[in-house]
């Protein structure tokens, strides 16, 4: 089984909630399923264009096979021109990986009681997956493929967060189970509060809890 995990946070990975949650998820999965590969992509490490909005131009503008080997015109552009998109784009790596993927653990963190600026470009990029199915009739790349989502943020929707996004992400043909599929953790549920420290030692706190393990538990045997 290969499991790719997916972080789209901007924050330092060693600081961040919604990576410490991510860990934690694949290593219990990892117990779970001792035969499994694991991969971590940080799509904060890469350079990713923003979506052109093809399908805007026409449902079947977005997936076209004459946008190149992975059927977007996002990318394929930057390889032609790359001074006009500072650079080549490399969301092919996380095309490859969920490619690669029999288990996709997606983790984000919560700005504004939404999912973060990246894990939105991200999805918007992958929008060639789905149309695939979607306008040009063809099988759904994503179709089988167990997801699970995580969820960390200070006092704000974190659970609504990971509620959208797996309604969401199931429009891909993504397998995300219909209880458990995603996990959220919230500091607080003032949200006025204004945090003095790090929340890392406060989710690292919850996550040796024994509502934390059976969470955690739980969400990754969903997904093996």
């Amino acid at each position: 089984m290969n499991v790719l995990g997916l972080i789209t946070t901007t924050h330092d990975p060693d600081k961040s909630t919604s990576v410490a949650m991510l860990d934690a998820a694949l290593a219990e999965i990892e117990a779970q399923s001792p035969g499994a590969t694991v991969r971590v992509i940080n799509a904060n490490d890469l350079h990713i264009v923003r979506n052109l909005s093809c399908y805007a131009n026409g449902k079947k503008d977005c997936a076209n096979p004459a946008s190149g080997p992975y059927r977007c015109w996002a990318h394929s552009e930057s390889v032609k021109h790359p001074e006009q998109y500072g650079g080549v784009d490399q969301m092919p790596v996380i095309y490859d990986a969920l490619a690669w993927a029999d288990v996709v653990v997606f983790s984000t963190s919560v700005r504004w009681g939404s999912h973060s600026a990246l894990a939105q470009k991200v999805i918007e990029r992958m929008d060639t997956l789905e149309n695939r199915g979607s306008s040009w009739g063809e099988p759904y790349p994503m179709r089988g493929k167990k997801l699970g989502i995580l969820v960390a943020g200070l006092h704000w929707k974190a659970a609504a967060v990971g509620q959208h996004l797996a309604e969401t992400l199931r429009w891909w043909g993504f397998d995300i189970p219909q209880r458990n599929g995603w996990l959220a953790w919230q500091r607080t549920d003032d949200p006025s509060f204004e945090h003095p420290n790090l929340d890392l030692p406060y989710v690292e706190r919850w996550l040796h809890t024994r509502e934390g393990k059976q969470a955690i538990h739980t969400f990754a045997a969903g997904l093996v």
